[in-house]
């Protein structure tokens, strides 16, 4: 009951949070504009960025597969169901409750437990966080330099920047030392030590394995989704330098860490607003090219997911027939 309850308050929270930023980044914004921008949206790089998006969860695919050789065994077309439901879960649902769903999802699929699943995951959130914080002060030191400053809102990006750096900072602590967190010292019963260890086996399964491999696909998987943004943006008829698209993509991504609504719907359209203002372009600009993201970007992963899904149900009704 109480998980549920938690999660519920958090899908609630999730809710409020994307209602009340899409409010405030439509506000102000006229109807008449929005038509004229999707007016002039080219499909080609629509297409180009949607297929390269694609292809970075293909690596994300390889990535988890790397975690989880470290403790257990995992037959791929199995990693992939898994991967693929738990994002669709992840855009279809508030607050990232689709990481939840993906670590129970797969438990039921290969023989390793859900806390442990669920601490390889948080593994790659790390892996994930700690590219896109390098990303945006590399971001935020180029674009300094240049004329392309973050015109007016250079302190609440750099507020970003050094809370994401102490968060991700101390996540990797926790990596690094949670395995040698003395349990014993404390008072704590059985069955909560545990579910702690079974847990820290994931997460250190990051520093336990092909770690330079996992970076290195961590890294690409970070390209790959570079480049599918910076499609996305060509779109809307706007070349941003790699400096703002670095800026772009570490503020847009880690404004994901506050629960937000299914596809970050709200949350999205507010940040690439605010940046695409700071650049000195239309905020409105800002707004479609985040739609366009969510639509044909996670709209094709939860597409993909959903027949995952669907194929599976199938099988298990074929079988109970049989």
């Amino acid at each position: 009951m109480m998980p549920t309850l938690k999660h519920m308050s958090l899908g609630l929270a999730g809710l409020l949070l994307g209602t009340v930023f899409l409010w405030l980044a439509l506000k102000n914004i006229n109807l008449n504009d929005v038509s004229i921008v999707v007016a002039h949206i080219n499909r080609g790089w629509v297409a180009a960025g949607a297929l390269i998006y694609l292809s970075s969860i293909a690596v994300r695919c390889l990535r988890w597969g790397m975690l989880l050789n470290v403790i257990g065994t995992a037959k791929w077309r199995h990693l992939i169901e898994a991967l693929t439901a738990g994002y669709a879960a992840n855009y279809l649902l508030p607050a990232r409750i689709g990481e939840l769903f993906r670590a129970d999802y797969a438990s039921r699929l290969f023989p390793v437990d859900r806390l442990t699943l669920l601490g390889t995951i948080f593994a790659e959130r790390i892996c994930d966080g700690l590219i896109l914080v390098t990303a945006l002060w590399a971001g935020i030191t180029l674009t300094s330099l240049s004329s392309t400053a973050f015109h007016g809102t250079q302190p609440w990006v750099i507020t970003v920047g050094i809370s994401s750096t102490f968060l991700f900072g101390a996540a990797l602590t926790f990596v690094l030392w949670s395995r040698r967190i003395p349990l014993h010292r404390f008072a704590i019963p059985a069955a909560l030590t545990l579910r702690w260890h079974r847990l820290v086996d994931g997460v250190s399964s990051l520093s336990r394995g092909k770690t330079g491999a996992v970076i290195l696909a961590s890294i690409t998987v970070w390209v790959l989704e570079g480049m599918a943004l910076a499609c996305i943006v060509r779109a809307s008829g706007i070349t941003l330098t790699t400096p703002q698209l670095f800026g772009l993509m570490g503020l847009a991504s880690l404004s994901t860490l506050l629960p937000t609504a299914p596809a970050y719907l709200g949350t999205y359209q507010f940040v690439f607003g605010k940046i695409f203002v700071s650049y000195a372009y239309p905020e409105i600009v800002g707004i479609v090219t985040a739609t366009l993201l969510q639509i044909f970007c996670f709209g094709t992963v939860t597409i993909l997911g959903i027949i995952v899904l669907f194929s599976r149900s199938g099988v298990i009704v074929l079988r109970t027939f049989r």
